[in-house]
């Protein structure tokens, strides 16, 4: 074990790590990368198969972003955004994104943080605020799904819905739970399309349970990112805008995964026709490399919190980091490595065909349930044949595919009781081939070890 293997072990903490496991097996260090691949401490090579945390949109070593950073330090590095302080290259990636976003979107106000939990936990103060100020003070209650992941701050963790999150915090009573558009795993036993959209019918009736009068916003993800790469069923969302729009509960629509291209879109909103209220991204903006993470609003919210908010009482929603100069400089020139070399259309393209692929190898494997994807975010379910229950037990199985994967130079995730697999925008097809070959090796190691 090297040095910085020990001093690691001996101070730094990682999270989704057992920490008596990390004292005994160490840290897989990184120094450096290109493209979908990175190096590794003792010089060998792996293959990124999912962009990080599904954030590495342009691939790794991009010098741009090192210039561009370098020369906004020069001049600026960060000044606070409070009391009227502003930063050009805050200013010019506000602009950026409403010209971005799709135009009947309205989407023209913007609020950068650090990251998609901090977005997410000013999206809920702003939903709050925005009944506030038309005196609705009692609509505070948040909405969110099952599976559903929106960050670990307190209400951003609040609205996540994930077990493991809160054996031993309690969500907030102010978030309630209702159905996922899950359909290999129905929370409410029905079958689509014979159920009429029934995980989106779930919505209304929590807010009918809990008092349209209570209720501030309904929080999603366009696809259930952490929960395993789940899409909706087709007029999920149209029902579910229908139901907000009824009830006056703003949308809230989580886009840091599935922002900036990863589903083959600049925006999932675009892919699967949702409008909402307020946008929360992170992520994909500046594709890690430096933090950021922001907050859109729609016109007539800004304008409806702009005109009713008391006299002399300013937004009382800043973090110190808001709207960093050197971070959001960073995001310009992600931003323009994107547009440049049409990674978005990549992203649409290689996705189609890493599904195709994953078909092609698992489709007429017993254990595979679900094979399924949008963009470049896929995912194989793993199950008993014939049935939706997992194979071995909880992540045991997708686990031991993560692991027999890494050993053979490739990194994806068990997501659950999936398998996820999202490389960065820049993926080839020679690329995806490699990594499909090397997933199937994993597969064929693990698969005679659990009794199916």
């Amino acid at each position: 074990m090297t040095d910085l293997e020990t001093l690691d072990q001996a101070h730094l903490l990682h999270p989704l790590v057992e920490w008596r496991k990390h004292e005994k097996d160490g840290p897989r260090i990184v120094t450096g990368g290109k493209g979908i691949r990175l190096r590794l401490e003792d010089g060998s090579e792996v293959i990124d198969g999912l962009s990080g945390l599904v954030n590495i949109n342009i691939g790794h070593g991009r010098t741009e972003i090192r210039d561009a950073v370098a020369a906004q330090m020069s001049e600026i590095a960060y000044y606070p955004a409070f009391w009227n302080f502003s930063t050009e290259p805050a200013v010019r990636l506000a602009v950026r994104l409403a010209q971005l976003f799709p135009e009947d979107r309205k989407i023209d106000h913007f609020i950068f943080t650090m990251g998609g939990s901090e977005a997410n936990e000013i999206a809920i103060r702003i939903a709050r605020l925005y009944h506030g100020v038309q005196g609705f003070e009692n609509r505070r209650k948040i909405v969110s799904r099952s599976r559903a992941f929106h960050g670990i701050t307190r209400a951003a963790g609040s609205a996540t819905r994930l077990f493991a999150y809160h054996l031993f915090e309690a969500p907030d009573p102010l978030h309630v739970e209702t159905a996922s558009p899950y359909c290999l795993r129905c929370d409410l036993d029905e079958s689509y399309p014979d159920c009429d959209v029934a995980c989106a019918n779930d919505v209304a009736r929590v807010i009918e349970r809990e008092g349209p009068e209570t209720v501030a916003a309904v929080i999603v993800e366009p696809v259930l990112g952490t929960g395993g790469f789940i899409s909706p069923p087709d007029g999920y969302f149209e029902r579910l805008q229908e139901i907000c729009k009824d009830t006056g509960v703003l949308l809230i629509v989580d886009e840091v995964i599935t922002g900036f291209g990863r589903t083959g879109k600049w925006f999932a909103m675009e892919k699967f026709g949702i409008h909402p209220d307020i946008v929360t991204f992170a992520k994909g903006l500046t594709s890690g490399y430096l933090p950021l993470g922001g907050v859109g609003l729609e016109r007539s919210v800004y304008e409806k919190i702009r005109d009713l908010m008391p006299e002399g009482l300013p937004f009382m929603g800043g973090l110190t980091y808001n709207n960093h100069a050197t971070s959001c400089a960073a995001a310009l020139a992600n931003l323009d490595i994107l547009e440049n070399e049409g990674l978005v259309a990549n992203a649409e393209k290689m996705g189609a065909y890493l599904l195709e692929r994953l078909r092609e190898r698992f489709g007429d494997e017993p254990v595979a349930g679900e094979i399924r994807g949008v963009g470049l975010a896929c995912a194989i379910e793993w199950t008993k044949p014939g049935s939706n229950e997992p194979v071995g037990g909880m992540m045991e199985f997708p686990e031991a595919i993560t692991k027999a994967a890494w050993k053979r130079g490739l990194i994806v995730r068990a997501f659950w009781e999936a398998t996820g697999i999202a490389p960065p925008l820049c993926v080839t097809r020679e690329e995806i081939d490699e990594i499909v070959s090397i997933l199937g090796e994993a597969y064929e190691e693990v698969k005679g070890s659990f009794p199916i």
